[in-house]
């Protein structure tokens, strides 16, 4: 395996939005090249990784190449190595493709790979709370810099494809031409993919998150739901996971349960109902961390509207989450 390592100076990226669930928090962008769609047939033959502290304006890229036929294992375990040490990662379809197959590709070699971070996917961002997909022809990752007026920040001009034809060449030549040619196309996927971040200001971001998920204190929360007159959460404790219960009280009105062996978290939330309108006591549940989303026009008077006639109010109730999490998590961990 051929280790190439760079620093890149970037912009650091901010909005208000963005900075809400992530700011501050150290990342990586991630983007793989293989052989081929399938992970029963094909293999890994370059992880790009571009990890981001979280701050300031440098970014230390790392490309994991295989340039022998039994290197692969290396890369995935290197690869899981490096990523454990970042906040999240941001990838272009990582959900369905990149991380599934890196997982896939482990079982098959059975070795192990747990990319155990939240993954920020903007296609999934674009593809599910924005109006681009009626605006642009496709959504691929280079229709999207079209878009946004990044084309000419790329210096590779190659398709994924062609880095395929040009690997497999690579593999009975040996030639430097050609391993420059893939690991370009690669460094400017993930430069780009960087640089793609103002695509959340096309889209409804919060309800994105509702969705997809983010990162509060020590949970990664996977799935929000409003099930009759309760608000479901599920989630994933990050690290030192603990068995935790608790049943609702005057101090605590919620019920909460932690697994240590899965890490699973399930926190289920009563809410009240008057009028086509679900809401909670804000106020009982928060103490003194209410003041963090008081500024949201869905909270007042102590009381969170979780939704109105039917209608979700994703920002408030997000809000509102990642201020319970990060309170739960300086009582049960510190």
């Amino acid at each position: 395996m051929k280790v190439v390592e760079e620093k890149i100076q970037l912009y650091s990226y901010s909005s208000k939005a963005f900075d809400m669930y992530f700011g501050g928090k150290s990342f990586a962008v991630f983007d793989i090249e293989c052989t081929g769609l399938s992970p029963l047939y094909c293999k890994v033959i370059l992880s790009g990784i571009m990890l981001y502290p979280g701050c300031g304006n440098e970014a230390h890229m790392i490309q994991l190449f295989a340039d022998g036929d039994d290197d692969e294992k290396e890369i995935i375990r290197k690869t899981e190595d490096i990523l454990k040490n970042v906040d999240f990662i941001i990838t272009y379809n990582g959900r369905h493709y990149d991380i599934p197959f890196m997982a896939k590709r482990a079982e098959k070699l059975k070795i192990s790979f747990s990319e155990g971070k939240y993954n920020l996917d903007l296609y999934q961002v674009v593809n599910g709370h924005s109006n681009l997909r009626d605006v642009i022809p496709s959504l691929s990752q280079k229709n999207v810099e079209r878009y946004l007026g990044l084309s000419d920040s790329r210096d590779d001009r190659i398709s994924g494809g062609e880095s395929v034809k040009l690997y497999e060449q690579y593999m009975s030549t040996k030639s430097f031409e050609l391993e420059k040619k893939i690991l370009l196309h690669n460094h400017d996927d993930l430069i780009q993919l960087y640089k793609l971040l103002p695509v959340i200001g096309f889209s409804d971001f919060h309800s994105a998150m509702f969705k997809l998920g983010f990162i509060s204190g020590n949970f990664i929360i996977q799935h929000i739901g409003l099930k009759g007159r309760e608000l479901h959460v599920k989630a994933k404790q990050v690290s030192h996971a603990v068995n935790y219960i608790s049943f609702p009280t005057v101090e605590q009105p919620f019920s909460l349960m932690l697994d240590s062996v899965s890490g699973d978290a399930e926190l289920i939330i009563p809410c009240d109902t008057a009028s086509g309108a679900a809401y909670v006591d804000a106020s009982a549940i928060l103490g003194d961390e209410l003041e963090s989303i008081q500024k949201y026009p869905s909270v007042t008077n102590g009381y969170l509207i979780v939704s109105n006639k039917g209608k979700i109010n994703h920002l408030e109730v997000n809000g509102f989450l990642i201020a319970l999490m990060q309170k739960l998590t300086k009582i049960i961990y510190s």
